[in-house]
């Protein structure tokens, strides 16, 4: 049962403790024009056509695979759980615009947490809206809501010969590759000890043609220890479904803190 002890905090490290290995800018090929460059960020910046998504996810993480489910619906949820042996859930996170929710059902307890209390929250400016946008595949500027706002924050830093393109951040510094046109092909940022990388690929047409990615492959790297994460996603159904915005924990579940919970399974 150890490996599912250790399910909980792999994926808080893996979704929301990053930081990203920084990744150099794209070798300059060309300045791209600047009213090339104002439509490319207008499309990364804009919210998709799809409002809800599910997903199987299949996740390898250290070495470990495990199964789960991903669910979100934009502006309001995302849960990640994990289950053994794919029928019997053990752990989820739930990120929701004012607060994240964890639940360890080994143990039977869960913990309600703030952004604030994630560590290096202000330096990786993470809130609901930064999560959402990694896992939405979407250009963000932490703390900026208002796309038109966001937009005057990017620089082009340079261009390939496939057309890809370096995008950064100039307030909180995240470098982000995209392909030249629609989709992200990479995040990433370093913010003191913390480094991470996310890379987007097997991209999949859903609604309305909007392309979205089947898998992922994250590098983390906390204070010299490296953690490597991969999930491929399937099934991905952009329909409307009947799932809860928040998980309704059971009374029979204790209510501890983030450290307690952490503590709770000898990391």
């Amino acid at each position: 049962m150890r490996f599912f002890r250790q399910i909980l905090p792999i994926v808080l490290a893996a979704f929301i403790l990053g930081g990203c290995r920084s990744s150099s800018s794209l070798k300059k090929h060309k300045e791209p024009q600047a009213r090339e460059t104002a439509k490319l960020v207008s499309t990364l910046l804009e919210a998709p056509p799809v409002r809800e998504m599910t997903a199987s996810l299949s996740l390898n993480i250290a070495g470990n695979k495990v199964n789960g489910q991903l669910r979100m619906r934009r502006g309001k949820s995302i849960q990640i759980s994990v289950s053994m042996l794919g029928l019997v859930e053990v752990a989820r996170i739930e990120f929701l615009p004012e607060m994240v929710v964890a639940t360890d059902r080994i143990h039977n307890v869960y913990s309600v947490f703030h952004y604030a209390d994630i560590p290096y929250r202000n330096e990786l400016g993470l809130d609901f809206e930064v999560v959402q946008a990694f896992l939405w595949n979407r250009l963000f500027s932490p703390g900026t809501a208002d796309v038109a706002d966001a937009a005057s924050k990017f620089v082009i830093e340079g261009s390939d010969d496939r057309g890809a393109v370096s995008i950064r951040d100039m307030e909180c510094g995240y470098l982000f590759i995209s392909d030249g046109r629609d989709r992200l092909d990479a995040v990433s940022k370093t913010a003191g000890s913390f480094s991470f990388r996310i890379g987007y690929s097997d991209f999949t047409a859903l609604s309305g043609g909007w392309k979205y990615p089947l898998e992922w492959t994250a590098q983390i790297n906390t204070s010299g220890f490296p953690l490597d994460f991969s999930a491929k996603l399937s099934s991905v159904s952009a329909d409307k479904k009947n799932w809860p915005d928040r998980t309704q924990v059971s009374s029979r579940m204790k209510l501890v803190s983030l450290q307690e919970m952490l503590d709770n399974l000898d990391l």
